[in-house]
């Protein structure tokens, strides 16, 4: 689901709870318009980026905006060996999506395990209308990085404003030596940046994931510091509250 309100489009990345968008538009909405939102459609929460003077967590903005990237532009000879190496091992193309339909759940489920998180897209059925609305919905693509004819690792994204959202990214563990997730990053970054668009990765996870980060500033991703602000409805507030009182 997307909905609209005066300062932001929000989307749904789990079951009523929206996240703005896009991510790389840093906003202030007033609190009346959060407690509208939470009303309307019964959220359970709203997380949105926002700049560091304001209330929220410390936070970065995933971006790339240099219009000149290449193999120079890595941080580092263990990103740019391995971005070789995945260069050499796989094949990044644009797929469609009843392809990914097919061929993605087991990443998303795979990539889930490995990080250790809880996330909607391991569910079959919300993964095959989450594809199906992906798949009618301008601006959305999806790449993907194939090994020996397997799908190794994949993006969706959104073209909207001059900017390429990645919205999605996920691979396998049993092609992970082959590096897909560095060739799949690293050229679609590079055909899309130099078509003169710029690239927003994402905001940063709520857990900490040092390994993830060192591979997306090895990859030449700027991680620009910003905050994030979680709103609960004011009843789980209250609630959670009292239950953290002592006794």
């Amino acid at each position: 689901q997307v909905i609209q309100s005066e300062s932001s489009w929000w989307h749904e990345v789990q079951s009523k709870i929206f996240l703005s968008f896009p991510y790389y538009k840093l906003i202030e909405p007033q609190e009346t318009e959060i407690v509208e939102l939470m009303r309307e459609y019964k959220l359970r929460a709203i997380r949105y980026p926002t700049s560091l003077t304001n209330f929220g967590f410390v936070s970065t903005l995933e971006l790339n905006i240099n219009s000149n990237y290449d193999l120079h532009c890595l941080q580092g000879k263990n990103p740019q060996r391995q971005t070789r190496q995945g260069i050499k091992n796989c094949i990044v193309e644009q797929i469609d999506f009843d392809y990914l339909m097919k061929h993605g759940l087991l990443l998303n489920q795979d990539t889930a395990k490995r990080q250790g998180l809880k996330t909607i897209y391991c569910d079959a059925e919300y993964w095959r209308k989450y594809c199906q609305a992906a798949k009618a919905t301008q601006g959305v693509i999806t790449w993907g990085a194939i090994v020996d004819g397997k799908l190794a690792s994949f993006f969706i994204g959104i073209v909207f404003e001059g900017w390429l959202n990645f919205l999605l990214t996920n691979s396998s563990s049993f092609f992970l030596e082959k590096r897909p997730n560095n060739a799949l990053l690293f050229e679609t970054s590079r055909h899309f940046l130099n078509k003169g668009l710029k690239i927003c990765y994402g905001i940063g996870y709520l857990e900490e994931l040092p390994k993830l980060n060192h591979f997306k500033i090895g990859i030449g991703c700027e991680l620009r510091p910003i905050k994030q602000r979680i709103v609960f409805p004011k009843k789980i507030r209250y609630e959670t509250s009292l239950k953290n009182e002592p006794s």
